[in-house]
Parts: structure tokens; C-alpha cells; sequence
């Protein structure tokens, strides 16, 4: 290639990469695949080989550079990253209100409203518009150079944008969270657990674990993010009037910024944004630990001032703690549908996250190995949104510790021997495939909402029909009969046919909700939705190699060799037949019916009076729509409910038409 067309392409390259990210991360608007993002990378990194000369200080391909030789140095904060004072309650954040209206000597004052992100808090080092430097925060006054892990972030931008008639600052600091996505948390734990490898408590500790490490390219494959959220330092010639702002700013330089920020103009509207944070605080991508209140204008913010620790001028407000610590009463070990032993702790009640909380698993035993956990110690224990409470860590040692063994020899329910489940695996698991507990188990799932849905076979029930020899495996639940239900506790005539018209309902789910009813490991009720409709029958998913069930999206190699290996045991296709023979249905409903709403994306948001989430997501499948969970160009529509989210603002943003509950059921009756 000609030289000087090769330093054009190369430049062309560089901004349409860093364009992507900016779509990806910032607008949340990807508008290419993986997989051609990859090759406009491998082909910029192909034109650098071939000129060194014309390859940009700031390229995409040097995000993952080389290895660090040493520790982090330390780096000294030009301008004080402080700390926030916390409120605990609605008093408490009305207090500060009352003090900040008392020090501007004014009643009306705006404020801006941000989720409080639970990362590691960094300082990033922009001259004239290149990254140049990168810290954690540290004490406030001094903290790590983390600039090599901080580069190898595809949500930080390399080079600031000059968009909108903004130029682009001299000298900014930007200071912001560094964070994981839950989803990629797990993900990555999940890795981690297969490869035999000590798995992190939260996302926060794996963020802050990958910023201390001396390889970006270790560090990248957590896939850290980053929210802008203020600045220490900035020389530039266009004024900034206050916080909102400087968001809007921020985003317009290629930050991401949080999208749910929102402008409060009196307390009632704080307190309004805290009580909306804390119900979405579940349903969030990443960790939150409350909401984060400051005063909007730069000038008010300067007349309120600062303390040693603390601006004035802003105040965290915190939600329920997650966390509590309490006692292990004792050690007890359960068995799950798959036969997988898990130990579980058995706790002196204590209130967490709004609830009380007598249990929390330990996960495995390797891990009550490297907890050091022993019944009569005092743990911490953590809750996350409606995830069953684990122990995090030890907080006091009981003197008279009663120490679990690693690994029983039998059994706790069956009293069989059982065996490691996989080579590297951390897991036990009994190989009695009549285990009643297991049995048990595997029914309530196959009856569940997200499965067959058969209603009144909960666990109560299942115990009942193992206990009494009645069920053996889930395909008998087609043939106890009448008489059999009357002589189970609290059965009487109308409960009974209840249960046997749920039953028979059931036959007709269809094949995804089977596929996720037989519980197959690592197949989710996503997963089995995606088989269903790309295999359409039983027969055909049985027969599916692993290439075909690779191509699947979202099929990994883990997910299809379980599939692959479930299919593969005799059990299982007789398993198989004997639900065929009771009439379940082993193909795919035909959806759509009518197909009226075919090509058409619904996006859901806040909660509708007349319909679940997933009854309304089932309900546009039915017509042929597709059910989308962000908003993007691509959506025909967002249906909005009480609390709607900030996809109310994105729908606006794009032109996306936005419908009522009314206009919503308008459109899915014709």
C-alpha cells in the first residue's frame, strides 16, 4: 500500500474503532458484532506492522500493553479526592438538606441525584485530550498507578472527542468507579471455579484485584468498566456551569456516564429519586450501595465549602445494608437436584436486607477450607438482591470450633457413596440416581413457573409423592391418579382435580419449557427458548452434535458438552420416551400465531397493572415480536408502567415510540 494511504487508513481505523466503543459503552447502541469489531482491530494492527511509523500514540491495539516489571507506584493526587459523608434515613438526608439551605441562605437550591456504582475509585489524567495517567484513590492524598490496566479498558476512552462545538480540554481529571457487570462476574467466576482457581466474594473485590495486577492482559479479561463522575482538575476556556453539566459534558468528551442521574429541584424530589434507586437496585446490571445527592451549582458548591474528610456540599445516601454478622449454629449438608452436596450454614436469625436470615451456603467444602469456617464462629454474611445469603469471611473464632469434614463418606439423604462429580471439580455430588432428595428436587423444578407450570406441586407436595413411593421420576407425575392425590396431607376433592387439570395443562407447554424443565446443567431457561426454536423438535436436539449445538448463540462449550453428554445417557432417552408416552408435547409451539407483530421489538419497563413482565414478554412472542432488554434503534417499542426507568429517556432520545399500558394492549388485541 501506498505510504501515505496507509497513514490515512490507519487514522481512519483508530477513530471508527474507538467510535464503536464509544457506541458500545457510552450510548449503549452497538451497531457492529464481536466479530467484526475483532477484525477491524486485527486489520489495524496488520497495517501497523507494515508501517511502525504512522502508528498513532494512542492506538487501539496498545490498550494491552506490556507487562509492568514491579509493583504499582505511588501517585500523588494534585487535588484531594475526598470522601462522602453518609445518611442512613430520610431524616438524616433531610437534615443535610436543612444545612445546606441554611449555609446558602436560600430555600431553593438544584441538586443532582447519582446511583452510588460499588467500584474502586479512580482519578484518570487527560493533556490535550490524551490519556496520560492514570491512579486509584488510595488515602485521598496518594494513591496507585494503575494507568497500564486502566488503558486496556475498551469504556475508557483513549483520546477525548471534540463533538458539538466542544473542544477539547488542555488538562482534564476526570474521576470516576471502575467496575464489573454482575453478568460478567459470574461469568467470570464460573471460569475460574472450572479451572480449580479461588473465585472473589463480589464484584468490587475482582474489579479491585484486576487494577493491582502487573499484566493488562490479565487484567482486560475481567472486562472492567468505568463511570465518570466528577472532576479534580480541568483547564479549558468554556465555562462549566455545575455537576449536570459537566455529565453532559463528560459524555460528550466519551465517558460513559451513568444513565439514571436525574435533576432534583427541592428535598421532595431527592427523596423520591433515593426510594426509585433503591427498587431498581435489584434489577441493576452492576452493585449499587445507595445514591449519591450534590448541590448543582459550581458557585453554591464553592460557598458551602469543604471539611478535612468531606465536601458539604454532598452526601451519600446509603441503603439497607446487604451485609450483618451473626453466629453458625452448625453445618449441615444438602443435596440438590443434580445431586450436588452443598454445604450450608445454619445461622442464629439475624436481619439482612430487610429480611431474616437463618441460612447461608458455604458454596463447597473447598471453600469452608479457605474460609476457615468452623460451627460457633461469628461471620459475615452478605445478601445480594434475592441470591440466597453466602458467608463472606470470619469475623471472630469460636474457642471451641467443631471443624466439617472436607468430604463425607456417604450420602446425608440416601446414605450412598458418591464420588468427585468431574476431574477439577470443586463439587461433590451423590450418584444414586433414586436419592429422594434429589427426586424431590428435580420435580419442583420441573413443575416451576418458568418450566411446566403446573400449579399446587410445590416442595410440600413433591416430599409427599417420593415419601409414599407414588412418583419415582418426574414423567410419573402424568399418572398418579385421583386416589392417590386424596390420600396425601391436606388433599381434599377440589384440590386434587385442581392438580390434575394443572397436570394436564402442562402437557401442552411446549418444547423450550421442557428443555429447561429437565434441569440439564448449565442449560437456563434462555438457553432452552434459543434450542427450541433453532431445533424445533426433541428428536432433532437429541440427535444436535456439539457443532451444531455450538452454533447456537449464546451456546458456549461447557453448556453444549452438558448438553451433549445429558442426551448422551440411557436414562435420559428413556426418560424422554416415557414423557412422550404420556403426551407431552416434544415440539416447539408454532409461534407466531398470526404473526401481526412480526419484525417488531418490544422493550419493557416499570411494572403494568394487569400483566407480569415475563406474561407480557410471552404474550409478543406469541404475536411474533421479539422481547429486546435495552432500547436501541432498533426497537419499534417501549412499554412503560409505574416507576419507569431511564429507558423512558433513551426511547425519547432515539425516536423510539413509547406506549401506556392501554396503547399496549390495544396493539397485542389488533
Amino acid at each position: 500500500m501506498d505510504p501515505l494511504k496507509a497513514q490515512q487508513a490507519i487514522v481512519r481505523l483508530s477513530r471508527e474503532i474507538e467510535g464503536h466503543n464509544y457506541n458500545y459503552y457510552v450510548l449503549d447502541n452497538p451497531v457492529i458484532s464481536d466479530t467484526e469489531y475483532d477484525e477491524l482491530l486485527s486489520r489495524l494492527a496488520r497495517l501497523e506492522a507494515d508501517f511502525p511509523a504512522y502508528r498513532l500514540a494512542n492506538s487501539p491495539t496498545g490498550r494491552i500493553g506490556a507487562k509492568v516489571s514491579s509493583g504499582a507506584r505511588a501517585v500523588r493526587h494534585a487535588v484531594k479526592m475526598l470522601s462522602l459523608d453518609n445518611t442512613y434515613s430520610a431524616e438524616e438526608l433531610r437534615s443535610w438538606y436543612e444545612r445546606v439551605r441554611k449555609g446558602l441562605g436560600r430555600q431553593e437550591f438544584g441538586c443532582v441525584a447519582e446511583l452510588k456504582i460499588d467500584g474502586v475509585s479512580c482519578s484518570l489524567i487527560y493533556e490535550n485530550g490524551q490519556l496520560t495517567g492514570a491512579a486509584t484513590r488510595g488515602d485521598g492524598e496518594e494513591g496507585e498507578d494503575v494507568l497500564h490496566n486502566i488503558r486496556a479498558m475498551r469504556s475508557v476512552p483513549l483520546e477525548l472527542r471534540g463533538s458539538d462545538g466542544i473542544q477539547v480540554p488542555s488538562l482534564l481529571e476526570v474521576r470516576g468507579e471502575v467496575y464489573m457487570d454482575k453478568k460478567d462476574f459470574e461469568g467470570f467466576n464460573r471460569v475460574r471455579k472450572l479451572a480449580g482457581d479461588e473465585v472473589f466474594a463480589n464484584p468490587r473485590n475482582a474489579a479491585s484485584g484486576a487494577l493491582k495486577l502487573l499484566d493488562p492482559a490479565e487484567s482486560s479479561r475481567r472486562k472492567l468498566r468505568f463511570f465518570a463522575h466528577s472532576f479534580g482538575r480541568i483547564e479549558w476556556s468554556r465555562p462549566l456551569e455545575g455537576h449536570w453539566d459537566f455529565l453532559t459534558t463528560a459524555r460528550a468528551l466519551g465517558f460513559a456516564v451513568n444513565p439514571d442521574s436525574c435533576c432534583c429541584r427541592e428535598f421532595d424530589d431527592v427523596a423520591a429519586a433515593c426510594v426509585r434507586f433503591q427498587a431498581l437496585r435489584p434489577s441493576l446490571p452492576f452493585d449499587v450501595d445507595g445514591v449519591v445527592i450534590k448541590v448543582d451549582l459550581f458557585a453554591d458548591q464553592k460557598a458551602l465549602g469543604e471539611t478535612m474528610k468531606s465536601p458539604r456540599w454532598a452526601v451519600a445516601f446509603k441503603f439497607p445494608a446487604f451485609q450483618a454478622t451473626t453466629v453458625i449454629r452448625d453445618i449441615v449438608v444438602q443435596v440438590g437436584r443434580t445431586g450436588v452436596l452443598t454445604p450450608v450454614a445454619e445461622l442464629e436469625p439475624v436481619a439482612c436486607a430487610g429480611v431474616m436470615v437463618s441460612r447461608a451456603t458455604l458454596h463447597n467444602f473447598e471453600e469452608i477450607d479457605r474460609l476457615g469456617v468452623a460451627k460457633g464462629d461469628r461471620v459475615l454474611i452478605e445478601r445480594a438482591g434475592d441470591v440466597i445469603p453466602k458467608v463472606v469471611k470470619v469475623v471472630e473464632r469460636c474457642l471451641k470450633r467443631t471443624v466439617v469434614r472436607k468430604v463425607a463418606s456417604d450420602c446425608p439423604v440416601c446414605r450412598e457413596d458418591f464420588i468427585c462429580a468431574d476431574e477439577g471439580m470443586v463439587a461433590y455430588r451423590c450418584m444414586n440416581p433414586e436419592c429422594p432428595r434429589q427426586l424431590e428436587r428435580r420435580i419442583v423444578h420441573f413443575a416451576s413457573r418458568g418450566a411446566m407450570d403446573i400449579e399446587g406441586l410445590g416442595e410440600s407436595v413433591a416430599s409427599q409423592l417420593v415419601d409414599k413411593a407414588i412418583v419415582h421420576c418426574v414423567a410419573d407425575i402424568f399418572t398418579f391418579s385421583r386416589e392417590q392425590l386424596l390420600g396425601l396431607e391436606f388433599f381434599g376433592p377440589k384440590k386434587a382435580d385442581n392438580l390434575l387439570k394443572a397436570v394436564a395443562a402442562s402437557r401442552s407447554r411446549g418444547l423450550s419449557r421442557l428443555i429447561f424443565g429437565l434441569g440439564i446443567p448449565n442449560i437456563g431457561q434462555k438457553a432452552s427458548e434459543l434450542l427450541a426454536r433453532r431445533f424445533s423438535s426433541m428428536s432433532a436436539l437429541m440427535a444436535a452434535s456439539l457443532e451444531d449445538l455450538r452454533s447456537v448463540p449464546e451456546m458456549g462449550i461447557v453448556s453444549s458438552g452438558a448438553l451433549v453428554k445429558f442426551f448422551g445417557q440411557e436414562e435420559t432417552r428413556a426418560l424422554i420416551a416415557r414423557l412422550a408416552d404420556a403426551g407431552v408435547l416434544m415440539l416447539e409451539r408454532d409461534i407466531p400465531v398470526d404473526g401481526r407483530l412480526s419484525g417488531k421489538t418490544f422493550v419493557f419497563t416499570g411494572e403494568l397493572v394487569k400483566y407480569t413482565r415475563s406474561d407480557s414478554g410471552a404474550l409478543v412472542k406469541a404475536l411474533g415480536a421479539e422481547v429486546g432488554s435495552a432500547v436501541t434503534r432498533h426497537t419499534s417499542f417501549v412499554v412503560a408502567g409505574a416507576a419507569a426507568g431511564s429507558k423512558i429517556d433513551k426511547a425519547r432520545s432515539l425516536g423510539v415510540k413509547i406506549l401506556n399500558e392501554s396503547e399496549f394492549e390495544e396493539i397485542v388485541n389488533g
